[in-house]
Order: structure tokens, then sequence, then C-alpha cells
């Protein structure tokens, strides 16, 4: 019986590399409403594309995003539910979200490496040969704690934060992935 070959994967992280984040006291947060997303938000440019172009190098595609403002009591679960279906255009293969609070002490929330390792498992994934692309240090902590390589998409908030790879924009990040 032949064993089927370990998978490559690129993870991404969703608000601030799928969602354009929406930037308070210079850190970078998610929408807590739907005026929110309309109007500060929405999807980055070129996010599906690359999406698409990571599928055709032969690499999954897989959302890890942690969203506790739902237990934080700052979106209502029914406007949360609506800000996430405006993710149905991206071809992704799976997503794996964390809706626990930080002290809830969960084993999958960034930079926890639980739902990488969720989808490890899931999808018969080679951790070794795959990408976490974020915009946070936790994003970058994520990847080192599963074993996979970390690329941080540039904002004014992450200057000082160091990652395996960074790149300018998602229509940049096939280049990077080898």
């Amino acid at each position: 019986m032949k064993t089927e070959a370990k998978k490559r994967a690129v993870f991404f992280d969703r608000d601030g590399v799928i969602f354009k984040p929406i930037v308070m006291d210079g850190r970078p947060r998610a929408p807590h409403s739907i005026v929110e997303y309309k109007t500060l938000s929405g999807i980055m440019p070129g996010a599906k594309e690359a999406v698409e172009k990571v599928k055709a190098l032969g690499f999954l595609a897989i959302l890890v995003t942690n969203q506790p403002d739902i237990a934080y009591g700052v979106i209502s679960k029914k406007e949360w539910e609506w800000v996430q279906s405006q993710l149905s255009s991206i071809p992704f293969d799976d997503i794996f979200i964390c809706f626990h609070r930080r002290d809830d002490n969960c084993e999958c929330m960034k930079p926890k490496p639980g739902m990488l390792l969720e989808a490890e498992k899931k999808w018969n994934i080679n951790l070794a040969k795959s990408f976490m692309v974020g915009d946070t240090e936790s994003d970058v902590l994520v990847a080192k704690e599963a074993g996979c390589k970390s690329i941080l998409v540039d904002a004014p908030y992450n200057s000082s934060v160091s990652s395996d790879m960074r790149t300018h924009s998602l229509s940049e990040l096939s280049n990077l992935l080898s």
C-alpha cells in the first residue's frame, strides 16, 4: 500500500492579510460591525488572485484566524457571520477559526499552533514545506511554533517585526513560495 505524499500549504491570516485591517492606536483589528467592514475594511486588493495562484502552484490555501470579538461582546454573532461571509468569493480549501478569548488559554489561539496542527492532521500537510502569511508578530510566532516559514505582509504597524520573508503585497506572494 502506497503512502500518500504530504501536501504543502499556505496558511493565511484574515484581518490585515485577506481583509484590510482597521488600525486603531497603531494596532490592527478586525471590523466590529457590518458598517465598519463596508467603510473601513473590505477585501484586500489581489487577495482572491493570490489565493488562486497559491493553489495553482500546488499548495493548499487555508485561512487560520483568531476571532474572539463575539466572546468579548464587541460584535454580534449575526454581524460577524455577515462579515465572515464576505470571504465566500475566495477559494480557500479550508478555514480554521479560534473564537476563544485570550484568557481562555486554549491551544488554538495564535501564537499557539493548534489550528495549524489540526490542519496538518486533517489535510496530511508537511508543515516544514509550508508557509504562514500574516501581518503581526503572532502570525510569525505561530509559524515558528508549527515549524513552517513566515511571510509578513508589510504594514506601518509591523515594521519592527522579524519574519522569514516579507512582501509588500499579496500580488508578490507567489514569487516567495519555493
